[in-house]
Formats: C-alpha cells, sequence, structure tokens
C-alpha cells in the first residue's frame, strides 16, 4: 500500500531533481562549482562547504557563516560521516557524469541512504532558518542576517532587530516602490 508520505517524498524527489537539473544547466559554462568539488585533497571545512553549496544551490554563502554551520554540524552524532558521504557521493556524481549533461544517480551505490538523506534536510532547514534543531541537543540560533530566508527579500524588507525601520515605517512603502 503506498501512503500519502511516499507519495509527497517522490514528488519531492522528482521536484528537487529538476531544479537541480535546471540549476546546473543555468550554470553549464561556469566550471567553478564543480572544480571546487572536485578539488584535491579538500579539507574538512572545504567538504562542508561543497556539500553547504549543492543542498542549498547556492555558491555565495557567507565564509563565515560556514565556519559557524561547520563547527555546529561536526560536533553532531553522525555529522562527519554523513558530510563525508554526502561529499563523497556527489562528486562521485560529478566525475561520472558527462560535461553536456547533468549529474544523474544511475550507480546504487550512490544512491543517499536515509541517514545521509535526513542529513541533508536537516543541514537545508538549518541555512535557510538559521536555527539549529536536533533532537539530542539544545535548539540554537546559529546564523541570523545571513541565514538563507532573508536573501530574497533583502533591501525590500528589513530583517527584524537588526535593520532599523522605526515605528509606523511599515505603513509606507520602500523607496521607488509605488
Amino acid at each position: 500500500m503506498i501512503t500519502r508520505r511516499q507519495i509527497i517524498k517522490t514528488l519531492l524527489a522528482l521536484g528537487a531533481g529538476s531544479v537541480l537539473s535546471s540549476y546546473l544547466s543555468a550554470f553549464a559554462d561556469d566550471k567553478s562549482l564543480i572544480r571546487t568539488a572536485l578539488a584535491d585533497a579538500p579539507t574538512p571545512l572545504d567538504k562542508f562547504r561543497t556539500v553547504s553549496t549543492f543542498i542549498t544551490l547556492r555558491d555565495d554563502l557567507d565564509a563565515a557563516a560556514v565556519q559557524a554551520m561547520h563547527a555546529v554540524f561536526m560536533a553532531e552524532p553522525w555529522g562527519p560521516e554523513h558530510i563525508d558521504g554526502l561529499y563523497n557521493k556527489m562528486t562521485a556524481s560529478l566525475k561520472n557524469s558527462s560535461n553536456n549533461k547533468p549529474p544523474l544517480v544511475t550507480d546504487p551505490a550512490l544512491a543517499l541512504t536515509e541517514g545521509e538523506s535526513w542529513f541533508a534536510e536537516h543541514l537545508l532547514t538549518t541555512w535557510y532558518l538559521g536555527i539549529y534543531y536536533h533532537a539530542e541537543k539544545s535548539t540554537k540560533r546559529i546564523l541570523y542576517e545571513t541565514a538563507l530566508m532573508f536573501k530574497p527579500l533583502a533591501g525590500i524588507i528589513p530583517i527584524p532587530f537588526i535593520e532599523h525601520t522605526g515605528f509606523g515605517a511599515w505603513a509606507h512603502p520602500p523607496e521607488g516602490i509605488e
């Protein structure tokens, strides 16, 4: 029997695949992301940065934010193992793909384990919200103004408690918008 959860996970997987495919095709001429991923002897921080870049589909992650996130995720149970597993599978997939096509997982050995899949979702949630949630650790804020949820509306909607708006400023449209 197929459950709603399985259907949703399948739809999300298909959606994520199409997003990744369109992202990689849009940046097909820019090989800097792929060169970074295939660098020889990367440090643990480089591996984390590469995994974060591929999971968030952003190559402009704040360096201080990457270091702060790396410290937290390396201290997490199974964190280093999941980072290494994701990095190794992503780079192997890139090495096996042709230069003209986005990497596709055709080798069952490159499929994500349940733990790696959970970790990827956990990492993506933390990058976007800036808040670290884990069942075995206390919830804490790692990022604030560098959390990815603030990027799309930067300069339009002020970041709460960071950018000053003053009392009643929400009642007036931003400059340049009529």
